[in-house]
Formats: structure tokens, sequence, C-alpha cells
């Protein structure tokens, strides 16, 4: 499946690295096409981590509309 910018995800299937995002929903802020495929979910970590570690990243097909 694709995703575009501001698409609203939810983590359906995460590496077991991701795993305590399964289950959480947020908006795809980077499409992939300069980070070799992973899309920047925003909104499925606090807003402190996020900003001292960064939107995480996701493969597409860890991901599934909302």
């Amino acid at each position: 499946m694709s995703f575009s910018n501001g698409d609203r995800v939810t983590v359906t299937n995460p590496n077991p690295n991701n795993n305590r995002y399964r289950g959480k929903t947020g908006t795809v802020v980077d499409d992939g096409s300069k980070s070799g495929g992973l899309l920047g979910v925003k909104g499925v970590d606090s807003r402190l981590a996020e900003t001292v570690k960064g939107t995480p990243g996701f493969y597409p097909e860890e991901l599934s509309p909302a």
C-alpha cells in the first residue's frame, strides 16, 4: 500500500523494535522519498519524545489506513 503526506495511518504490524507503537494512530509527515522508503509518522509517540528523538519511521507494510 502507498501512503502520502497527510494520510492518517495506524501501526498494525511493527517490527519487534517498534512494538510499543502497535495500534497507535498518527499522520504521515515524510512519504519516504528521501529516507529509503521509511515513512515518518507523527503522533504515535509523545510530543517530548518526538522532539528529542525525531519522528518514528515505519515501512508501508507496517501500517494501515486509519
